[in-house]
C-alpha cells in the first residue's frame, strides 16, 4: 500500500510539473480567431486558459459602433469597445470558458481576435500549487520514514 501511495504521491507531482510547463507549449502555437459581423450579431468563442489577446476590427464605413465582450462563465459584460472607423484594441481574458463579442453598428465589420500571451488563471494556479505542494510534501514525509526504517 505504501509502495501505490508513494507511486500516485509521485504522478500527482510530475503532472503538476508538467502543467505548469504547458503554457509554454501554446505560446509557441497561438491561435486566431475570425468572423464577418452585422449589426446585433455575436460570436462565441472558446479559450482554455486566461489570456491577453488583441481585437482588430475592419469596417466599411466611418460610424460609430461598439463591440462588447461577454464573459459567459463569470455571467457579465467585461469589455464595452466604442470606435468609429477601423480600430485595434488589446484586451484581458480572465479565465477559461466561453466568450462572446458582441458587435452593435451599421453595416457590416470583419473582426479578429488574436492571442498575444496565455497563462493559467489565478484559480488554475492555486489548484496546482495546493495539489503540487501537498504531493510533493506527502511523498518527502513517506520516503523519508521508508529511508528510517
Amino acid at each position: 500500500m505504501r509502495r501505490f501511495a508513494a507511486f500516485f504521491l509521485l504522478a500527482l507531482f510530475l503532472l503538476t510539473i508538467g502543467s505548469l510547463l504547458l503554457p509554454k507549449y501554446g505560446r509557441e502555437t497561438p491561435t486566431t480567431y475570425g468572423f464577418l459581423s452585422g449589426d446585433g450579431s455575436s460570436v462565441s468563442v472558446f479559450v482554455p486558459t486566461a489570456r491577453r489577446v488583441s481585437i482588430s476590427i475592419v469596417t466599411e464605413d466611418q460610424e460609430r459602433y461598439e463591440v462588447q465582450v461577454f464573459d459567459g462563465v463569470r455571467g457579465g459584460f467585461i469589455a464595452n469597445l466604442t470606435a468609429v472607423g477601423n480600430m485595434y484594441r488589446e484586451l484581458e481574458l480572465p479565465d477559461s470558458g466561453t466568450y462572446y463579442f458582441v458587435y452593435h453598428g451599421n453595416g457590416s465589420a470583419r473582426i479578429a481576435v488574436g492571442t498575444l500571451s496565455m497563462y493559467p488563471s489565478e484559480r488554475v494556479l492555486r489548484t496546482e500549487y495546493i495539489a503540487g505542494g501537498t504531493a510533493a510534501f506527502v511523498l518527502a514525509a513517506l520516503v523519508w520514514t521508508g529511508v528510517r526504517r
